[in-house]
């Protein structure tokens, strides 16, 4: 059927092949604005669902604590030899803080001495302080928050020389900040990812298509895709808060699937051209067979990314529809642009006719005739050799251990990270990954109620005592400021001065910021769990008092319980759907399996060399990673790993599998002995091999320098994702693919085309 509707579409875009570029290029000035712009609107930091308390407790404080902004930025002040205490220094601190205050996006500075706490806004040394600037921008207005710091940057930038401390260092962060300068990293990486893959793919694709004219067209298809993908996300993301990641996945699975596609069809084109026929019929015929391996493969592809749109989590969801659209697209302008380009190109796709690359490609056509050959005399070899390097690497897949990225995954040289470790330095790496809970009073009273106030400080005078929490700021934040003479407080009561940001316009409702001692994502997540359990006991005799526990580490902590736990239903889901598609596809129940079993095994290898090296920390420093052991992967990457990956692996598998089965159809005949079918499918698996391997290869060569140019990015995310997809893909084209498939499918004979009800050999042998 896929095949019928391609080959009947192609037919109808060849007679109107001047409409279709037309309309395909009539968006283009659209596609390469939101491409252009697209990192505008994605966020570094996604929450994880709307029913989270994390969630609630951001929409509580955005909405009812007018007092405490949303967006907070930190400028951080250093000097090597003067300090706080000094002349100079304290006036170019005020005079920072005087510009800063001056601007129409900031609505307010809190210095000291505005929040008398020494310990909380200045180092033990006195050479750092840090001042707290609150944003002035509607709600959830992100992209205005990092403009606002952009825009302080540029002013401190004017201001130097003028200070009377000029080399004071003026830092200015805080997660709009951390946001911004991440997202410029993105861009900057990502583009230069672009730039290195469009200059060695091109190189490359004159080799492989044995032409300079056809060279250009996998390239064109395939930054369509990645432009068109890019452009629906930037118009999605005005109305929706989208990972940052989404730029990355977007750009690698356009550009690597794309270049893939287009390889596959031209190659088939060709193919059929030296075969005597005219340019129409050629692609007509390539739609009907390359063209159905790539949408079979991409239905496959996009199976395994919408796994993600399950569980009810930004973060995978922003990845799942990264994919779908990117394998959409490229399917999209693959099998509708590309074949209406050929049709302009004909026979000129054969330019130049160079001796030298057409005598290279018949070397290789001849070494994987031989290799095919020798599967087929032993193929236990391969198996045996595969089963001892899975083996070997595999194991280690048990150790394998994810974490939330936190500031540490962003360069030293980054401004929004060196004044997060500026802020560290002052008060404490806590204060940078503070709890926050809300304790709302829902019974109509408020806390104004001295009782209640008496409740909520001593259940925080007991939380302070816990082994891992150093700081609580709350309503009662000044009260140890202040003093009672014959009943009268003189200086802050409860909720009063800077105190007053944390109880919200009604006063029904109270937030405390909770910093940890220890802030490994492990003994977070203890500490929010904990919390979550004992803040409504602490008020079980007041059922007009609700809580909610949230803040960043609650976040973190959601999506990844979140996450892990939906794993059990999202996995099966992906495979059984994987195992229909590819068993319609094939008519065949052996064939699925195998693909399943060998994606199994793919995977666990990758997950277990990528556990060495990025959790172990061998061979970082050749990544251009010079920090310490991670000791736990990104959660993205075993994500966005799994989606790839098991697309990646069964994009391959159609692809020979495809070649195989073709072979085999046109060469089986009514009553084949046993005998006869089993030498009519060694016959198709040394055609497949002979046909498709050097494509194979040649498309995962291809894949791996897509992935191979994310590795030196800045972030070590990206690094992961880079790393892990082109050794997964290496490791799939070769052990898997072009070894342990042939030499199963040797070994099978026969049952490789099993289906219910098709007619066995009508004798044996």
């Amino acid at each position: 059927m896929l095949e019928r509707v391609l080959t009947r579409m192609t037919t109808w875009l060849l007679h109107h092949r001047i409409l279709v570029i037309i309309v395909w290029l009539l968006p283009l000035p659209v596609l390469i604005y939101g491409y252009l712009n697209v990192n505008s609107v994605l966020k570094s930091i996604v929450g994880s669902n709307d029913k989270a308390q994390s969630t609630i407790v951001s929409n509580k404080l955005a909405e009812d604590f007018s007092r405490q902004t949303q967006f907070l930025a930190l400028v951080s002040f250093h000097h090597d030899t003067e300090t706080a205490d000094d002349t100079r220094f304290n006036a170019s601190t005020e005079k920072v803080h005087a510009a800063i205050a001056s601007m129409k996006c900031v609505k307010k500075v809190t210095a000291y001495p505005e929040l008398p706490i020494r310990s909380l806004l200045i180092s033990k040394s006195g050479h750092t302080q840090f001042s707290i600037i609150e944003i002035g921008v509607p709600v959830n207005e992100y992209t205005q928050a990092e403009k606002c710091v952009a825009a302080m940057r540029k002013r401190i930038a004017d201001l130097k020389r003028s200070l009377p401390l000029p080399d004071q260092e003026v830092l200015i962060t805080g997660t709009p900040a951390v946001n911004l300068d991440i997202g410029d990293i993105v861009m900057r990486d990502t583009r230069k990812a672009e730039g290195t893959v469009i200059l060695v793919a091109l190189i490359l694709l004159i080799w492989m298509f044995r032409s300079v004219a056809g060279a250009f067209l996998p390239l064109i298809t395939a930054s369509l895709a990645v432009m068109s993908t890019l452009t629906v996300v930037y118009f999605l993301g005005q109305a929706y808060r989208i990972s940052i990641y989404v730029s990355t996945v977007s750009t690698m699975t356009g550009l690597a699937l794309g270049l893939d596609y287009a390889l596959l069809y031209v190659t088939r084109f060709k193919e059929e051209l030296a075969n005597g026929r005219e340019t129409t019929e050629a692609l007509v015929l390539t739609s009907g067979t390359a063209g159905k391996a790539i949408g079979g493969s991409g239905i496959l592809v996009m199976f395994g990314f919408a796994g993600l749109f399950l569980p009810d989590l930004v973060f995978p969801r922003s990845v799942a529809l990264a994919g779908v659209l990117s394998v959409f697209f490229t399917l999209v302008w693959t099998l509708t642009f590309m074949p209406v380009l050929l049709s302009l190109l004909g026979r000129a796709i054969h330019w130049p006719r160079w001796r030298w690359i057409t005598n290279s490609h018949g070397a290789v056509d001849r070494f994987w005739g031989r290799w095919g050959r020798l599967v087929l005399r032993r193929p236990v070899v391969p198996v045996v050799l595969v089963i001892t390097i899975v083996a070997t690497c595999a194991p280690h897949v048990f150790d394998l251990k994810v974490k939330n990225p936190r500031h540490e995954i962003i360069p030293t040289s980054v401004e929004a990270r060196r004044g997060v470790d500026r802020i560290i330095e002052v008060s404490g790496v806590g204060q940078i990954y503070p709890i926050t809970v809300v304790v709302e009073i829902q019974d109509g009273g408020t806390w104004k109620d001295k009782k209640r106030q008496a409740k909520l400080i001593k259940v925080l005078k007991e939380v302070r005592t816990w082994p891992n929490v150093a700081k609580i700021q709350s309503a009662d934040l000044l009260m140890d400021y202040s003093f009672t003479i014959m009943g009268k407080r003189i200086g802050f009561d409860f909720g009063e001065g800077f105190a007053r940001k944390f109880i919200s316009d009604n006063y029904r409702a109270v937030s405390i910021d909770i910093q940890a001692k220890d802030v490994d994502d492990k003994k977070l997540g203890d500490l929010v769990v904990l919390l979550r359990k004992e803040f409504p006991k602490s008020f079980a005799d007041d059922p007009g008092i609700k809580t909610w526990i949230g803040g960043r580490p609650a976040m973190s902590w959601e999506t990844l319980t979140m996450l892990v736990g939906s794993l059990a239903t999202m996995v099966p889901i992906v495979m059984v759907a994987a195992f229909l598609a590819m068993a319609l596809l094939f008519r065949s129940l052996l064939i699925p399996f195998k693909a399943i079993v060998m994606n199994i095994i793919s995977l666990s290898t990758t997950f277990g060399i990528l556990v060495v090296v990025f959790q172990y920390g061998y061979g970082l420093e050749l990544l251009g990673y010079h920090g310490p052991p991670p000791g736990a992967l990104s959660l993205a990457t075993p994500i966005v790993m799994f989606c790839v990956l098991f697309g990646v692996s069964m994009d391959y598998e159609i692809f020979l599998v495809s070649r195989i089965q073709e072979r085999w159809k046109e060469t089986k005949f009514a009553g084949m002995t046993t005998a006869d079918e089993t030498r009519l499918t060694n016959e198709a698996i040394l055609e497949g091999i002979s046909r498709t391997g050097g494509i194979i290869t040649n498309a995962a060569f291809l894949m791996v320098i897509t992935f191979a140019a994310f590795v030196y990015g800045s972030l070590l995310p990206m690094k992961e994702m880079g790393f892990a997809l082109a050794l997964a893909v290496a490791l799939d084209a070769t052990l898997v693919r072009m070894m342990l498939v042939p030499a199963v499918l040797r070994l099978a004979g026969r049952w490789n085309w099993w289906w219910p009800g098709r007619n066995e050999p009508t004798e044996k042998t």
